[in-house]
């Protein structure tokens, strides 16, 4: 993904927040929405990274990089899970009460998943990018 998609999600996250908080509730199936989401991009780039990390052959360095990324996923990932379970038990079962600057806090919130989401892609991007200069260095010296 290039610069610009990644800026258009994160722009459409920002608008998704708006929209959902200009009515000053929340409601079941926005937060469903969300949660999917967020659950979906998640655990996708975990398996991902994931993936990246088991295809390197002989560098060692920027494999346990994408292990370690893929370790940063998976307890976001479980965050979101915990976090959206239990918002959507307390939506369907009883009315939610609200603290002060609960709402502003969960839009900011859902933005910053998003933005390490963005991050990890970007990041990914160059981290290939890296290895595949590294490969195209030692395929390329003559032998002596």
């Amino acid at each position: 993904m290039n610069r610009s998609t990644l800026v258009g999600i994160m722009v459409i996250a920002i608008l998704w927040r708006a929209f959902i908080s200009s009515d000053g509730s929340v409601i079941l199936w926005e937060s469903t929405c969300s949660g999917i989401i967020l659950l979906i991009m998640g655990w996708t780039l975990f398996a991902y990274i994931l993936s990246m990390s088991r295809g390197l052959k002989g560098w060692l360095e920027l494999n346990t990089i994408y292990r370690w990324i893929a370790v940063s996923l998976f307890a976001i990932n479980i965050y979101v899970i915990i976090y959206y379970g239990m918002r959507w038990y307390r939506l369907m079962s009883m009315t939610e009460t609200y603290v002060p600057m609960d709402l502003p806090l969960r839009d900011i919130r859902y933005i910053l998943l998003i933005l390490y989401y963005c991050v990890v892609i970007w990041l990914a991007k160059h981290l290939k990018k890296v290895y595949n200069d590294y490969t195209m260095l030692f395929k390329a010296t003559p032998e002596m």
